[in-house]
């Protein structure tokens, strides 16, 4: 194993680096309002849904519209509601509406001093795009890749593969920060990355390489210490 420090660093978006103005919460509760049904499933059952589904060749707007549409018949209405349901969903959503997490434009700005960056993040152009513009941190990265748009999505190997090569950087030589345990950490451990998990204070059985409880914290990065 190479124990040098890491020279380059990857960076999930959602979550991560910003969030929605918003809530998930909000916006399905509005898109429910317009389709002029009561409420049949809540934001972490829809999640709980997504993270069940097999990862497949599917966009997220498919594995949204397949969750949906479950989820009515498992409501016992018709899972064309659902296809509505989640075609409103979709429309009712800002993709430039987004604010930083708290210091996380400062942490890029740091490592971006010391390290090649990478962004390794599910979406597509279409969804991700209007939030690097609107934080005006698209130029902060030598290498963008998206999950399920330029490869298959996180955890697969394969946004972690594509930046590694752009970057010409040795897996053990990079590290990936992210806010998820099955997308970002065993993401990264499935291609020979280190992880470092931005917790929100829940226990996992998954232990990253590194925890950090604010992207503040990635101004003096914890793989850096000796």
């Amino acid at each position: 194993m190479d124990d040098r420090p890491p020279d380059a660093v990857f960076l999930d978006l959602d979550g991560t680096l910003c969030e929605y103005r918003r809530s998930r919460e909000e916006l399905l509760a509005a898109a429910f309002d317009e389709l002029g049904v009561e409420p049949f499933f809540t934001t972490a059952e829809y999640r709980d849904k997504l993270f069940l589904q097999v990862v497949t060749d599917e966009t997220r707007a498919e594995r949204r519209e397949m969750a949906f549409a479950t989820l009515a018949e498992e409501s016992g209405r018709d899972p064309a509601v659902g296809r509505r349901l989640a075609a409103l969903y979709a429309s009712m959503r800002d993709h430039g509406d987004v604010e930083p997490l708290p210091g996380a434009l400062s942490a890029l700005a740091s490592l971006g001093e010391t390290y090649d960056l990478a962004l390794v993040a599910n979406g597509g152009p279409e969804t991700q795009d209007p939030k690097l513009d609107a934080l005006g941190i698209r130029d902060a990265f030598d290498v963008i890749v998206y999950g399920g748009y330029d490869t298959a999505p996180k955890p697969e190997p394969g946004p972690f593969h594509e930046a590694l090569y752009a970057l010409d950087a040795a897996p053990r030589r990079a590290v990936h920060v992210g806010d998820t345990v099955h997308k970002d950490v065993r993401g990264a451990d499935g291609a020979g990355i280190q992880a470092a998990l931005l917790t929100d204070g829940t226990e996992s059985t998954t232990t990253p390489d590194y925890v950090i409880d604010s992207m503040a914290d990635l101004e003096d990065p914890p793989w850096e210490e000796n």
